[in-house]
């Protein structure tokens, strides 16, 4: 009996935790999220509003008078407050670090050097991974969500 009443106790006890959970994945994160580096954040979409949002805004590229505009002359000339802004000064935009390699090709990641900066691989010499004070790279996630809107044609 006390085997029985231990078991349905453990049983409730889960039970309650489970409910508490909502949908999650295994995760942790909420369905249509991803973890990264211990937060959930959406789930990438292809799409220039999503890096703007989930890499440019929140690692503070643009606020933090790096890219932002404020400047007479922003890093690289890259000014990145707006998504309009991000792709005009990035896609098929010529690398002034290691040109004539694109900061952007479209429907070419592994040939965007924006995704080199994001890796920290294949830097111009005196030049350090992105963004700036990183001492590893974003989450595999963030890097995926920046790979997709590229391979995607890098569209607006």
């Amino acid at each position: 009996m006390k085997k029985l009443a231990l078991g349905l106790s453990l049983l409730v006890s889960l039970g309650v935790s489970m409910i508490g959970c909502g949908d999650s994945t295994s995760s942790g994160c909420q369905s249509g999220q991803v973890s990264c580096d211990g937060d959930c954040i959406p789930e990438a979409d292809s799409s220039l509003d999503w890096v703007q949002t989930n890499v440019f805004d929140a690692h503070s590229c643009a606020a933090s008078s790096c890219h932002d505009g404020q400047n007479v002359d922003p890093q690289e000339d890259l000014d990145l407050r707006t998504t309009q802004m991000s792709y005009d000064t990035l896609v098929d935009i010529e690398s002034q670090q290691t040109a004539p390699q694109l900061l952007v090709a479209p429907n070419d990641s592994n040939a965007s050097y924006l995704i080199d900066k994001l890796l920290g691989r294949n830097l111009a010499e005196g030049t350090a991974l992105m963004p700036f004070g990183a001492v590893t790279p974003l989450c595999t996630a963030k890097i995926d969500g920046v790979r997709a809107w590229i391979d995607a044609g890098a569209n607006p």
